[in-house]
């Protein structure tokens, strides 16, 4: 394997290993204008995508072994 190869290799896996511990971000008001914060409502809606995803997941995790 080429030196540099090696490297870059090297360098993208200590960078993937330092962002890994950055996805756990506090929620974010949603402002739908200055002042008005809509958060409370849009909040139950943030879970559909993963939970109408989730049979598309467990079909893949099948197929895949």
């Amino acid at each position: 394997m080429k030196p540099k190869a090696l490297t870059v290799g090297l360098l993208t896996a200590a960078l993937l290993a330092l962002g890994a511990g950055t996805a756990g971000a506090d929620t974010l008001p949603i402002w739908a204008l200055p002042g008005l914060d809509v958060g409370s409502l849009l909040g139950p809606t943030v879970p559909l995508p993963t939970t109408a995803l989730a049979p598309v997941d467990g079909l893949l995790k099948l197929i895949s072994g």
